[in-house]
């Protein structure tokens, strides 16, 4: 039963961060799940974390006019 609560837990702390975060990135929040699975959430936070961001995308379009 505390195995079943540890889970919960954790898909509250990790799951609803990421997701909200996907969501501000207009990636499907479905994406969520792969912060699960090992190594591939590795991997998924180095490709975020060279993706193009929205905040850039817009502070470089207005400098450029």
């Amino acid at each position: 039963m505390s195995s079943l609560i540890g889970l919960l837990v954790a898909i509250v702390l990790v799951g609803v961060p990421v997701w909200r975060i996907l969501t501000r990135l207009g990636l499907s929040p479905w994406f969520t799940v792969l912060a699960f699975i090992p190594v591939v959430n590795i991997i998924s936070l180095w490709l975020l974390s060279y993706a193009s961001w929205p905040g850039q995308r817009t502070s470089a379009q207005g400098s450029q006019g």
